[in-house]
């Protein structure tokens, strides 16, 4: 199929239904999609494909224009109803706005109580490094309406406070250096007692009992 060159009619619509589309119609009927061998059908199906993209963004075009036709034509003869729907949406603005200054207020005041919760168990779980609030835990919906922490938020509070308790208790892990000088250790002490202070021994008897330790130090 050749290449459109010529300007069509511009579809449009009338009280929602198409007009003035026979000839993207007549752009598709009977085309066939054939398998690309040589030259020739390479630029038959890139000309047929050009058509086809053509017709489809027409009618997407003409769609969207209608649309908004109609939108327009909706907003223009429904003055009052759209006054309406202002109004509301003014109400709807002042009210979030109250509602986030009222948040901001009560957060400042959850603030203090969760500070005062988390201050209590730093004293009584003696951390070395204190711990402070977390963004997460000061939300309105971690208190109740009366401003006392709920049982979840005391409950996460206390599971924080007991795995940082427990991680400050473990033992530093051994860099490997001090690892091998506590080995050093224990093998010379095992060495040693394996003397008796009131026998007499040759430097032979040294030697042999330090080659039979070697390996485990190596």
């Amino acid at each position: 199929m050749s290449e459109v060159k010529t300007v069509l009619p511009e579809l449009s619509f009338e009280n929602g239904v198409a007009k003035n589309f026979t000839d993207l119609r007549a752009l598709i009927d009977g085309v066939q999609v054939e398998p690309i061998t040589n030259k020739i059908s390479a630029q038959s199906m890139a000309a047929l494909k050009k058509n086809v993209i053509f017709v489809s963004d027409s009618i997407k075009k003409a769609i969207k224009q209608d649309v908004k036709n109609y939108e327009n034509s909706l907003i223009e003869n429904n003055g009052t109803l759209i006054a309406i729907k202002d109004t509301a949406d003014a109400i709807k603005d002042d009210i979030t706005e109250n509602q986030n200054n009222y948040n901001v207020g009560r957060l400042k005041e959850l603030e203090i109580v969760l500070k005062r919760e988390i201050d209590e168990r730093n004293q009584n779980y003696h951390l070395k490094q204190p711990i402070t609030i977390k963004s997460e835990w000061l939300k309105i919906s971690n208190f109740t309406a009366t401003g006392k922490p709920t049982g979840a938020l005391t409950k996460l509070l206390n599971l924080e406070f007991i795995a940082a308790q427990a991680r400050e208790n473990e033992k530093p892990k051994l860099t490997e250096i001090e690892a091998y000088k506590l080995k050093v250790r224990h093998v010379f002490a095992e060495l040693f007692d394996q003397f008796d202070s009131e026998e007499i021994y040759s430097g032979k008897d040294f030697q042999q009992a330090l080659a039979d330790r070697k390996s485990q130090l190596d």
